[in-house]
């Protein structure tokens, strides 16, 4: 399981996009915006967005996101089984509000989790 945003875990800084490129960092979107996907997948940097439908994520998958991060668990449950029957390269990650919750990602089948706090 990946685990992001625990203090003794060495991982990569998210960062959220806004315009600029963060070079070296995971450039993260809010909303499902594809004027702002379209210069994540320009730079060759890894970006993950924040997907709220079902559509919104088969469409991150297709476009390229390392990861997609969700706080619904309901769709975090059903990306998880999406992601394993189509193969998904992009990670799921399921947001919480404090590591405490461990057990309930891996419930949901997701890859790994991130803390809130850990995205600014």
């Amino acid at each position: 399981m990946l685990i992001f945003g625990h203090h003794l875990i060495k991982t990569e800084s998210f960062a959220l996009f806004t315009d600029k490129i963060h070079k070296n960092k995971i450039n993260f979107i809010k909303t499902y915006d594809e004027s702002l996907i379209k210069l994540l997948q320009k730079s060759e940097e890894k970006w993950a967005i924040c997907v709220r439908q079902k559509d919104e994520l088969f469409l991150a998958n297709a476009l390229g996101a390392d990861f997609i991060l969700l706080d619904d668990e309901s769709l975090a449950s059903f990306a998880s089984k999406a992601a394993e029957f189509y193969l998904f390269d992009s990670k799921i990650l399921l947001i919480l509000n404090e590591l405490k919750e461990l057990e309930k990602a891996f419930v949901l089948g997701v890859d790994g989790v991130i803390l809130k706090d850990f995205l600014g």
